[in-house]
């Protein structure tokens, strides 16, 4: 049986937040994982709202630190404070994540009594997180401050078939390690070849483009992606925009998904001005890239 890779899009705005879409956070939950990729203001209400329990994160991965990705960050990290959480909480971020990190989120934690303990790491161009089941990397992109992109990449894997060892009705016993290197073994007078009850579980990849302008960095770090979550902050009819702010259009993202070769394209940071009207950035988008989609607040996509 696969592990899902589960995404819950906390907030799908961008500067200024509407009635429709809260500021930019999306959570990834991979087994015991639980990453929030930014954490604009109003996300732990957005944790509530989807029925979600904060505790449980993780790591925080932080784009950059404008106001909208950010500011949610006091709040959430008091709330975890409140509730007792007691895990070690590693925040990343790019260069300078370190000094915003003291002048915009230190001055309202509690000096004292805190729970847990806070580390921030910066990141660049770099796989910064690597263990047995999963990596996750960084890569710079172009938003006229220090920003990166995210891949969380769940790696390929050999597995042992349950079902089929269940049919065989092979006992557990220390046996099973040596199916599972795909040794032939001898189990109840029969021989039982591990190769054969394997199989391979393949590479799934999540990238996370959010702020900027069209770089290098945002098509490494999409390439190959099952799934890219990227900004649109605007339509093609506001390219001259787009540019002249660091951001992608509709089209612009739509390119770099097909460039990247992508499977799939999930636009969010949508500008306040297509509040009614998502259906323009969504077709426009489908015709460089057709399996694109736009997520409302709360949805939640498997892969």
């Amino acid at each position: 049986m696969v592990e899902k890779i589960e995404l819950t899009f906390l907030g799908t705005g961008s500067t200024i937040p509407t009635k429709r879409r809260n500021h930019p956070a999306v959570l990834l939950k991979y087994k015991a994982e639980n990453i929030l990729v930014d954490c604009g203001e109003g996300t732990q209400r957005q944790f509530r709202q989807a029925s979600l329990n904060p505790c449980k994160v993780t790591k925080i991965l932080i784009t950059h630190w404008h106001g909208d990705h950010v500011l949610g960050l006091p709040g959430l990290l008091q709330t975890l404070n409140m509730n007792g959480y007691n895990k070690n909480l590693i925040i990343y971020g790019p260069k300078g994540s370190k000094t915003k990190f003291q002048e915009m989120v230190m001055p309202y934690l509690p000096k004292r009594e805190m729970t847990y303990n806070i580390v921030v790491k910066e990141v660049k161009d770099e796989i910064f997180f690597d263990n047995d089941e999963f990596e996750i990397e960084a890569a710079s992109v172009d938003h006229g401050c220090p920003a990166v992109a995210y891949a969380f990449v769940v790696k390929e894997k050999k597995r042992l078939d349950k079902d089929k060892l269940d049919k065989l009705k092979i006992p557990n016993s220390p046996l099973v390690g040596e199916l599972v290197k795909g040794k032939t073994v001898e189990i109840n007078g029969k021989k039982v070849d591990g190769k054969k009850l394997m199989y391979v579980e393949p590479q799934r990849k999540v990238s996370f483009i959010l702020d900027t302008q069209k770089c290098d960095g945002a098509l490494k770090i999409a390439k190959n992606a099952d799934i890219l979550i990227c900004e649109a902050t605007y339509s093609k009819e506001d390219q001259d925009i787009a540019g002249d702010h660091g951001h992608l259009s509709s089209v612009d993202a739509a390119t770099i998904a097909k460039k990247a070769k992508v499977n799939g394209l999930v636009l969010i940071h949508l500008s306040q001005r297509y509040e009614g009207i998502p259906k323009v950035i969504l077709k426009e988008a489908k015709e460089v890239f057709e399996d694109t989609i736009i997520p409302e607040d709360l949805d939640e996509v498997e892969l």
